[in-house]
């Protein structure tokens, strides 16, 4: 199953999230989860493979594994020689970004590119891919079209309106589950956290959610602290439990997961090959 945390705005935490959610997932022994990061600003890559993975990854990479699709070459070991394994978690896979994703955004890939990628590639029935899908809007597009769920991070800021409003009408246009929206709370500032509730209340009965049939989750309060990815080596504070286990409980009801009858019966660490030296690309 797919699941993307998307959004055409910056900065809202979509790779934060996907990092706590991969990490409350495995935490819960209920999946391996490989993190596929679409972002040409590198954050999931940075948080679940470490600070110094920013500027030390070596090719493969995610952007050579599209870049083989778009040329339509065939299946290459790239893809899974291109994925790590996060030091944090042995059960967290990281696919990574670098800032060549940016070149695929001034040619005419097709939006269903990551999604074509992903069908001639082996996965198997006990992994979750989840992608951090950055906020440039042909990757997010990508991301969507790839996904089977589909959730969006929204801060209450007038500058989040408008990507939000186009994130999802993309994925009405396209027929792309939304589960649900994800109010974010950055900083501690008390007036957002009153504000912050009302303002969920009233996106919950929004008429264009409803027949999206989207739902808005607890908010998220996030903190420099969080951001920087100090849980990686402890424990995800409680204040974010309640809304990653409705993400979760959504996901692992969702048919795409119950069924997933095209992913291979083989445990995906035994598919995964660790290795350290990586092909020319």
């Amino acid at each position: 199953m797919i699941v993307s945390i998307a959004s055409m705005k910056g900065g809202v935490g979509k790779s934060t999230i996907t990092a706590l959610l991969a990490r409350r997932i495995v935490d819960k022994r209920r999946a391996s989860v490989l993190i596929i990061d679409m972002d040409p600003q590198r954050g999931a890559t940075i948080l679940m493979l470490g600070p110094k993975s920013g500027t030390a990854i070596q090719p493969p990479t995610i952007y050579d594994v599209l870049v083989n699709t778009y040329r339509r070459n065939p299946p290459s070991p790239a893809f899974l020689q291109a994925i790590r394994r996060s030091p944090y978690r042995e059960d967290i896979y990281v696919l990574p970004a670098t800032g060549e994703l940016g070149k695929l955004t001034r040619t005419d890939a097709p939006a269903d590119l990551l999604k074509t990628t992903l069908t001639v590639y082996p996965l198997s029935k006990d992994l979750l891919v989840i992608l951090d899908s950055g906020s440039n809007h042909v990757l997010c597009q990508m991301c969507l079209a790839a996904s089977d769920l589909a959730f969006i991070p929204v801060t209450l800021s007038e500058q989040s309106a408008v990507p939000t409003v186009n994130t999802l009408r993309y994925c009405w246009a396209h027929q792309i589950h939304v589960g649900a929206l994800i109010p974010i709370m950055v900083g501690k500032a008390g007036w957002q956290k009153e504000t912050i509730e009302s303002w969920a209340a009233r996106l919950r009965t929004a008429p264009a959610l409803k027949a999206m049939e989207t739902e808005v989750l607890s908010s998220m309060p996030f903190s420099q602290t969080i951001v920087r990815g100090k849980w990686r080596w402890g424990k995800i504070p409680k204040r974010f439990h309640s809304t990653l286990d409705e993400m979760i409980s959504m996901i692992f009801n969702h048919p795409a997961w119950v069924k997933r009858a095209t992913y291979a019966d083989e445990p995906w660490h035994s598919m995964f090959i660790d290795i350290d030296e990586r092909i020319p690309t």
